[in-house]
């Protein structure tokens, strides 16, 4: 199993499928008419998947076993100036502040695979592309799960104050970040993953 950027256009389509499937069919996502970032379900020719304005500026990553496509997430710098969050709500001074900072959505994976080790072979891959780049990482979702695995595992800070995408949200979503200038503090969370992994492995090979 192995993560990467996603480069090749059929490679990203794949993804958005993926999106598709777990985002708007599983989780019953409501996509508002005329939304403020461009949402809506496109039909391309290989399927039906999510589109948005922020395609434009994203970066995809993606999680594979073998040449199936299990796992992806994307990251987006700005569009025009803004974030997609910031067409819903406003962001922390500190994050919107910081020419490095990055926001990461679509965090989605097959159902068979969310209790595997295909999540922190993604998480790895991104924890290290922001030991390169460094800046602010941001994402949201809900309390307790999954913002308790968020903070817990995955080393995010939650902000304390939640909010609504929409005034009739019926569920209130948190802000969730992570500080790409703490290179010791990446690395530590990038060796505790390969640890993790590599256990994991040695465990599987015994049993076969």
């Amino acid at each position: 199993m192995e993560a990467r950027n996603l480069t090749e256009k059929q490679e990203i389509i794949e993804a958005k499928k993926l999106v598709y499937e777990v985002s708007f069919k599983e989780q019953k996502w409501e996509i508002k008419p005329n939304n403020p970032s461009g949402l809506y379900v496109k039909q391309l020719p290989q399927g039906k998947v999510l589109w948005d304005d922020y395609n434009t500026v994203a970066t995809w990553l993606g999680v594979f076993q073998e040449n199936t496509l299990v796992g992806s997430q994307r990251i987006c710098r700005r569009l025009n100036g803004k974030f997609e969050l910031e067409c819903y709500h406003e962001l922390l001074d500190f994050i919107r502040e910081d020419d490095l900072a990055m926001e990461s959505t679509r965090f989605v994976f097959a159902k068979q695979y969310r209790q595997s080790v295909a999540v922190l072979i993604l998480l790895r891959l991104l924890f290290q592309i922001f030991l390169e780049n460094g800046g602010y990482l941001f994402t949201t979702g809900f309390f307790p799960n999954p913002g308790k695995l968020y903070v817990n595992k995955f080393g995010f800070t939650r902000h304390e104050i939640p909010f609504r995408y929409y005034p009739d949200d019926p569920q209130e979503v948190y802000l969730y970040y992570l500080n790409g200038y703490d290179r010791p503090y990446l690395r530590k969370m990038i060796s505790q993953f390969e640890t993790i992994l590599e256990r994991k492995n040695r465990i599987a090979q015994n049993r076969s």
